[in-house]
């Protein structure tokens, strides 16, 4: 799924089941047939999973998930 990048942020706390929960959310707007204009989504990264180096706000990035609906990958288009 292509995407616009529009904002990051890292997330670091410890849930109810005292598990650390490590990772980014990326805030992203892309196109969906459903939506008139471009619908705006939030999505969590595992911190085994990282963002292009160098990739900025704005910019175009492809996320690609696995069977399971998860981010597998994050690729930088522009």
């Amino acid at each position: 799924m292509q995407a616009k990048l529009l904002g990051v942020m890292k997330v670091n706390f410890t849930n109810s089941q005292n598990e650390a929960v490590q990772g980014t959310n990326l805030f992203v707007a892309f196109q969906d047939e459903a939506v008139e204009g471009l619908r705006c989504e939030k999505f969590f990264l595992k911190d085994s999973i990282a963002l292009p180096k160098n990739t900025k706000i704005n910019d175009v990035i492809d996320i690609i998930f696995n069977f399971k609906g998860k981010i597998e990958k994050v690729e930088q288009l522009n």
